[in-house]
């Protein structure tokens, strides 16, 4: 999928509407808020062009594309709530994780945010109230993985391989209460919506696990990187240079990216047992780039690290040219 899509130009008309609504004094703030938070270098990037991955912003629009079973309020309100949870969860985390400063208006951003995401979520959940997958169900789930990860970052508890798996897990209960709550409102079966839970799963763990191999680096720096203290014990006073060739003894990076491309199909078979090609072809796609990663990544350590950052190089380039063309 192309930047240039219709589903792209979609996910900006939704936030440029809430931004109408903003006042006066935060509708600026509010339009540069990716550069605000930090995600791009460039100021006016929308937010369409933030991620390489489509899924990360828009998955209820790939998701729900059958028009006769999914009304199109239905499918908006999803795809706004969704959009409006993600975006205000980055906000927060690096927020919180001290990444960055941010001032009050920001912040009175991120809360009308937040209300938004409720407001769009509401109408889902007054059709399916038999539904528990709602946002305070989400951020439950979220801030559990905080404390459980920060306490693995600490050393009170062990970095073990089961328990990255549970909190990688957890870390995406935003990612689930629009897209699942949507199904259940638009009359799914339950085994239907298994297949939905499937697709949000595969989709963002495929993303999470990948995101923690080449961006452990990164991670590592900040603090805490969960490659190494599963996979290259002990971290604490270790060069780079001695994580990275442990990390290739013990295969911890490939082992994460083959976890990676397994999530991937997971999300490839159910998007396409729905009905949702598109979304299929992007999931198997990103399951075979993040094989081939792994491959390259056992041929020569170091490759995934340095395939990242190209490519965050080739997105920022674009970033300018889209700015500058507006």
């Amino acid at each position: 999928m192309s930047h240039g899509t219709a589903f792209h130009e979609g996910i900006d008309r939704i936030y440029a509407t809430f931004v109408s609504e903003l006042p006066e004094d935060l509708a600026a703030i509010a339009h540069d808020l990716p550069h605000r938070l930090g995600l791009t270098p460039n100021s006016g990037t929308p937010w369409s062009r933030i991620f390489n991955n489509p899924a990360v912003l828009g998955l209820p629009a790939l998701l729900f594309v059958d028009g006769k079973r999914v009304p199109d309020e239905l499918r908006r309100n999803a795809t706004a709530a969704h959009l409006f949870a993600i975006i205000g969860a980055f906000g927060r985390d690096r927020i919180d994780d001290g990444q960055l400063v941010v001032g009050l208006r920001e912040r009175a951003i991120l809360e009308r945010l937040h209300r938004a995401r409720d407001a769009a979520l509401a109408p889902l959940l007054a059709a399916a109230p038999s539904c528990n997958f709602d946002f305070a169900w989400g951020e439950r789930l979220t801030a559990k993985s905080v404390a459980e990860e920060r306490a693995t970052a600490s050393g009170r508890e062990p970095a073990t391989l089961a328990r990255y798996l549970a909190i990688s897990w957890k870390k995406q209960g935003l990612a689930f209460p629009a897209t699942l709550v949507a199904a259940a409102a638009a009359g799914y079966s339950a085994k239907e919506q298994q297949q939905v839970l499937a697709v949000v799963a595969g989709a963002a763990l495929g993303l999470q696990y990948r995101d923690d191999v080449v961006d452990w680096l990164d991670d590592l720096a900040q603090g805490f990187a969960w490659a190494p203290a599963m996979f290259a014990r002990p971290v604490r006073h270790a060069a780079v240079d001695t994580l990275a060739a442990r990390l290739h003894v013990e295969g911890g990076l490939v082992k994460l990216l083959s976890r990676s491309s397994t999530a991937f199909g997971w999300a490839a078979d159910a998007a396409r047992s729905l009905g949702a090609e598109a979304l299929a072809v992007w999931a198997r796609e990103q399951a075979d780039i993040t094989a081939d990663l792994a491959r390259r990544e056992a041929a020569s350590p170091g490759f995934a690290v340095a395939w990242e950052r190209e490519r965050k190089a080739r997105r920022e380039q674009r970033q300018v040219l889209t700015a500058a063309a507006a």
